[in-house]
């Protein structure tokens, strides 16, 4: 229901960012089967929200400063988080529409990077894409996964993404 996230993602902005930002990252965890590693991106809880059971790092990752937590607080704080929000909320929607793509594939060079340890990979039928890719993306160039990385691979590895993304463009 809307409203509902908001609430518990506006109580307190500086920890909803902390919590979504280091359990989505790779510093979270391995992301095995079952080991416990937190998947912010999961099934909420009715009783228990999205925050609650993800954990709050006493220090922030290397990439993430206090600085820039405060910078995106401030954001945050000022826009809310319904935008992003109504994403999630009309996937379902999204999915119908995208019917339409049946049978397409990706017509253009392309390059696909992803972290190690990103939780989109956890997301049911990924792997069946992921292994589905040479048929869906015939030009695709080659495909990087950056050990230790999480969702926020920009963030997280800076240096590889900007030079993966230089040699792909060099590439072509």
């Amino acid at each position: 229901m809307p409203g509902t996230a908001e609430a518990e993602f506006e109580r307190d902005v500086p920890t909803t960012l902390r919590k979504l930002l280091y359990g989505a990252s790779g510093d979270a965890g391995p992301r095995r089967e079952h080991d416990g590693t937190p998947n912010p991106f999961g099934m909420v809880s009715r009783r228990n929200g999205l925050l609650t059971p993800l954990p709050n790092p006493a220090q922030l990752p290397t990439w993430l400063t206090e600085k820039d937590l405060d910078s995106f607080a401030t954001a945050f704080a000022h826009s809310g988080f319904h935008g992003g929000l109504n994403y999630y909320r009309n996937l379902d929607v999204n999915w119908r529409l995208q019917a339409s793509l049946e049978g397409k594939t990706v017509e253009i060079p392309a390059l696909y990077l992803v972290g190690e340890r990103d939780v989109g990979l956890s997301i049911p039928g990924m792997q069946e894409i992921i292994a589905a890719m040479p048929h869906l993306v015939p030009r695709l160039k080659e495909t990087i996964v950056l050990p230790g990385c999480g969702h926020w691979a920009p963030q997280e590895r800076p240096q590889e993404v900007s030079t993966a993304i230089v040699e792909f463009a060099r590439s072509l």
